[in-house]
């Protein structure tokens, strides 16, 4: 209901307006009246009104006041003023106030009260209109992303419906064609280690987004997706034309996104095109079938192109047995810092892989796997964001790239030196050993030294790069994992014999540490 108040000093006056009209038959409520400006303005304060129908001639504060107030509160109020004189200086004022009118109270009667208040509702429902799409649209520029993310997750899990298609509408998203071009795309995760950091691959993936919205392709749009698996997907909404060949154009759309993407944010992209489908129900098969064809395309060279989603996925191989050796090769040249011997195992690991097929999932937990070892034996505290980057690798080079960068930096580390040149340390490691079957805390630690606590926590952190808890944790692991390996007893009795009381809690460290699980590791 559409609230209105009544002001006149006039009570007689008040009554008659109060009965004039059939208020609620025509959606309005009459939620306050006053005899007075005072009055009216305390009242609008405190009960917000939409219309105000008010005399003029009041004492202490007319109604052309108490409305210059109202409109200072609220500018979109609409007025409607109410006088005993046709005098053009009290006219002239209501036309600056924006009055909806100003009618003669001798001369008033329903029809001209009815046909002034259509008119304020008329006008009140086109501002209220205004202000819903000015809200809407700041709301939208200020959650573009997230809207865009759950109209693309509508999309590609659900059937199209009318009512999305409306939503997409309403952020710009405006498909007029009956065709649509797909192309799926991912950032190289190991073209990141130059001048980012692995953290930084959602902020560069919205950037993606916004050059490839930039780019012309003749007279149609392309709308970019960033999906939750960090993929960006382009959709071109395009109507067939013997003219054009629209799957040329897209391809070259996609290869001049590619220099873009290289020439301002200086990272590659890989981006695959699909065939042409119909209609928007289709987004959904087909970005299930894009996504089915990336994982199969794990040992695929090209980096743009076209995508047969039509093909049938590949038959992965699980034995991975060849790999055996340059696996202990690469061992034995990280011990011995010859960088040359790590990447000549790597290059043949990346043939062999590449020759088997072997499983890209159980491959590359594989590699993280190794990394985690490194990192334990060189008592580096694992690298989360190393590791999730590895897992999300989309191709054998970008994995075999990110492996060869992260085992030169482990291998150019002097952690290890250090740690071999501290007196300290050396004591700490004695009782860390002497004491396996513990809970060892740093005020343990502290008592054994004659340390104080607070200084040993500063000094340890400035040592050795890592906190006390965490260089336990690594010692321990380091001791589990020949253990597992080893088979030395049950992954129980491993966990007890290293101070942890429950299976559940040392598979839960040795899984943060190492990356699997005791028992895959084992």
């Amino acid at each position: 209901m559409i609230k209105v108040m009544l002001v006149d000093d006039d009570a007689p006056m008040l009554k008659y307006l109060s009965k004039l009209l059939p208020w609620q038959e025509m959606g309005l409520e009459v939620v306050a009246t006053a005899q007075s400006s005072k009055r009216a303005l305390h009242q609008f304060y405190e009960i917000p009104v939409d219309i105000v129908i008010t005399d003029i001639g009041m004492p202490h504060m007319d109604g052309l006041e108490l409305v210059t107030e109202i409109k200072r509160s609220n500018p979109h109020v609409r007025v409607i003023f109410l006088t005993c004189h046709e005098d053009f200086k009290f006219a002239r004022k209501a036309v600056q106030l924006q009055a909806d009118d100003y009618l003669i109270k001798d001369e008033l009667t329903e029809a001209q009260l009815r046909k002034s208040l259509i008119k304020a509702i008329d006008e009140l429902k086109e501002v209220q209109e205004k202000i819903g799409e000015s809200t809407y649209k700041q709301e939208l520029m200020k959650n573009k992303g997230v809207l865009k993310h759950q109209f693309f997750k509508q999309i590609t899990l659900d059937l199209a419906t009318d009512e999305i298609v409306v939503v997409g509408r309403r952020m710009g998203i405006d498909w007029k064609h009956s065709h649509f071009f797909m192309a799926l795309g991912y950032l190289h995760m190991d073209s990141l280690l130059e001048q980012y950091r692995y953290e930084d691959e959602k902020l560069l993936l919205y950037a993606i987004e916004n050059i490839s919205e930039e780019l012309e392709i003749g007279s149609n749009h392309v709308t970019t997706f960033l999906d939750p698996n960090f993929h960006f997907v382009c959709l071109l909404n395009y109507q067939p034309d013997i003219s054009q060949n629209t799957q040329e154009q897209f391809l070259s759309y996609l290869s001049q996104l590619q220099t873009k993407i290289k020439e301002f944010i200086k990272v590659k992209i890989s981006v695959y095109a699909a065939a042409p489908f119909r209609g928007v129900d289709g987004i959904r098969l087909n970005y299930k079938q894009m996504k089915q064809w990336n994982h199969g395309s794990y040992y695929n060279d090209t980096d743009l192109g076209q995508a047969n989603i039509h093909t049938e996925s590949p038959l992965w191989s699980m034995d991975e047995q060849l790999l055996s050796e340059d696996w202990n090769l690469i061992s034995q040249g990280m011990k011995e810092k010859r960088l040359e011997k790590v990447t000549l195992s790597l290059n043949s690991i990346e043939l062999k892989a590449r020759e088997l097929q072997l499983d890209p999932v159980h491959f590359k937990r594989k590699c993280s796997q190794r990394i985690h070892s490194l990192e334990l034996e060189n008592r580096m505290p694992s690298d989360t964001s190393f590791h999730t980057a590895l897992l999300k690798s989309n191709r054998l080079d970008e994995t075999m790239q990110m492996m060869l960068f992260k085992m030169t930096e482990i291998q150019t580390s002097n952690s290890e030196i250090a740690f071999q040149k501290t007196p300290k340390l050396q004591k700490i490691d004695q009782y860390i050993l002497e004491h396996l079957n513990e809970n060892i805390s740093l005020v343990d630690i502290a008592e054994h030294l004659y340390l104080n606590p607070s200084y040993l926590s500063r000094n340890f952190k400035e040592e050795t790069g890592m906190n006390f808890t965490d260089y336990v944790h690594l010692y321990k692991m380091k001791l589990a994992c020949q253990m597992v390996k080893n088979k030395q007893a049950n992954i129980e009795l491993i966990g007890l014999k290293l101070g942890y009381q429950e299976r559940t809690y040392f598979s839960k460290i040795f899984k943060k540490y190492v990356g699997v699980s005791p028992k895959d590791y084992r």
